[in-house]
């Protein structure tokens, strides 16, 4: 068969893609459902997503297709996250929200940040080398210490020194003076949430699936499910050796994607060699009882004494999803992708007692373990030039790649869906 366009992938990239396209497509999809990442399951009652999916809408075209499509089901929540550190809980993001903590931490974040100041006005800093110097230039040695250091550790898995600090962005809020110093003084801190994720929507049931169905039912033309992608030949243009393309448009992650081109050149294959990421091993965990009323939707865990870097509670944003009187969890574990997790059931329970996201005597009617292999990309020193020399050649051969392991990036929902959406604008202008 033949058709201008294949897209690999049936996720929110990919399914973004084929509704602007509009027709003249065909997705490949290897699950049995759409949705990729963006996938729920219903487990004893409890509906859990494969790890916290809260929709961030900032782009006007995507937030009127997603609020079209939803209607009444969409809801918007406004966020409600923590961090746990120090035995206290405080507001997020830790940089604005230090009451709380012990006097002496609480200097030395807030001397810290006035001191970092001082140097930027002075010219005295040299242009970050990496996320550690970012870090350290923007928010002072004491927020650096006592929270964005050890917890980007546990995330990444790598130290911030040995990442670039270009991704950063919107994902890292800066706060102003007056943040920083309302938020030592006083527990509501400056008043407003910061960050893009300051509010998020989500449908009022089955999940963050829900959304990905959607987007399928509006398509010309249905995904070929259960279809795994063995292999592409750019010079057929072909895949599996019967989908013949025009152009190709592939949401598998980069790394994955090279693998299965067969005429490949040698410098792409040793440039996909250098990048790296991490897989994050995750627990859906459900109890008896009821969220509070002020329980946060998620918390971050900088310590490296608790296993895990941050656990969420779908529950406590929609109590629908979870049975009547009970509450559910989900709880992160980052390791290196291709390598074993460390964290067992029995210490993930521990810590979440720990931690007091469960009393002493709870124990968990649902407790299953999952692992999403690469969940998120490296950004160190090779990361850009092997990622730039990938796409380019693949552009060459008339393959964009697209969406958060697609692109090889750090992104959203919401990001993917532009990402999706405008590689179908360059295709149909004739550029990849």
């Amino acid at each position: 068969m033949a058709a201008p366009v294949v897209i690999l992938g049936a996720g929110l990239a990919g399914l973004a893609c084929a509704l602007e396209l509009g027709r003249d497509y065909v997705i490949l999809e290897r699950d049995d459902a759409v949705g990729g990442t963006a996938r729920s399951n219903l487990v004893g009652g409890f509906t859990f997503d494969v790890t916290g999916h809260w929709l961030h809408l900032s782009d006007p075209e995507v937030k009127k297709l997603v609020t079209d499509l939803m209607g009444d089901e969409l809801v918007q929540v406004a966020r409600r996250a923590e961090v746990h550190s120090h035995g206290v809980r405080t507001p997020y993001p830790f940089q604005a929200n230090t009451y709380g903590l012990p006097p002496t931490v609480v200097a030395e974040c807030v001397l810290g940040y006035f001191k970092a100041r001082e140097l930027e006005a002075k010219g005295a800093n040299l242009a970050p080398r990496n996320f550690e110097d970012f870090i350290r230039q923007r928010m002072g040695d004491g927020i650096a210490r006592h929270f964005m250091i050890p917890y980007n550790t546990k995330l990444w898995t790598v130290p911030p020194s040995a990442m670039a600090h270009t991704w950063c962005g919107r994902f890292v809020p800066l706060p102003t003076p007056e943040e920083v110093v309302l938020g030592a003084l006083t527990p509501r801190g400056a008043g407003h949430a910061l960050g893009y994720n300051s509010s998020f929507y989500y449908p009022k049931s089955g999940g963050i699936q829900t959304l990905a169905e959607r987007l399928g039912a509006k398509l010309a033309h249905a995904p070929r499910l259960s279809t795994s992608i063995d292999r592409i030949d750019t010079s057929t243009r072909t895949v599996n050796g019967d989908v013949r393309y025009t152009s190709l448009v592939s949401t598998l992650p980069l790394t994955e994607l090279v693998k299965r081109v067969t005429d490949a050149p040698e410098s792409v294959h040793t440039a996909a060699s250098q990048l790296r990421s991490t897989s994050v091993t995750y627990w859906n965990v459900g109890f008896r009882g009821a969220n509070g009323p002020h329980d946060a939707h998620w918390v971050y865990f900088p310590e490296p004494h608790v296993p895990f870097y941050r656990a969420g509670s779908a529950s406590a944003a929609l109590p629908s999803l979870a049975p009547p009187g009970h509450r559910s969890y989900y709880v992160e574990v980052a390791h290196r992708t291709g390598t074993a997790c460390p964290v067992s059931d029995t210490q993930v329970l521990a810590g979440m007692r720990e931690v007091g996201l469960a009393g002493a005597h709870d124990e968990p009617v649902v407790m299953e373990r999952r692992t999403v292999p690469i969940a998120y990309v490296i950004m160190d020193d090779a990361y850009g030039p092997a990622r730039a020399h990938i796409l380019d050649w693949l552009a060459s051969r008339d393959i964009v790649s697209v969406g958060r392991y697609g692109a090889w990036t750090y992104d959203s929902m919401e990001g993917a869906m532009v990402q999706g959406r405008e590689a179908a604008r360059r295709l149909r202008r004739g550029r990849i």
